[in-house]
């Protein structure tokens, strides 16, 4: 499990070493983060019984492309007990996300089928993140 207090990974197997280890306390979805370390690794998303307004995946293009800054406080746990800390982070939002899915589906391979009785679709990581980088500043400007 990666050592984020607010946003950690969990991961199984011979590499989930290298995916969580080095998550950034000032970095919770960014380049620091193992969601940028699963992007390398050419990692695929499946959204289980939900939709795109929850696809942590677009997160990672708000790092990419400047958005504005925020003050996060969380506790870390430290040798000698608990100590509060405060770290600037990129704001992440997930406003939009579902038109921006929406969109990245309309023109990208997205697999769709059911499990279960919930719809999932899975679909590579890095192609819905360069198309958030792509469709972000323009449906979404930021004004901070």
């Amino acid at each position: 499990r990666s050592a984020h207090p607010q946003t950690s990974f969990a991961a199984l197997g011979p590499g989930a070493r290298a995916l969580v280890e080095g998550h950034a306390l000032d970095c919770r979805l960014g380049e620091q983060s193992p969601l940028a370390r699963l992007e390398e690794a050419g990692a695929r998303v499946l959204l289980l019984g939900t939709g795109y307004a929850s696809c942590t995946a677009f997160h990672l293009a708000e790092y990419r492309i400047a958005g504005p800054r925020v003050r996060n406080s969380f506790a870390v746990r430290t040798p000698s007990g608990p100590r509060w800390t405060t770290v600037t982070d990129t704001s992440v939002s997930d406003e939009g996300f579902a038109e921006l899915g929406d969109d990245f589906e309309g023109s990208r391979p997205v697999v769709r089928g059911t499990v279960g009785g919930a719809t999932a679709r899975l679909f590579p990581l890095a192609a819905a993140v360069a198309h958030a980088e792509r469709w972000l500043p323009v449906h979404r400007p930021r004004t901070a």
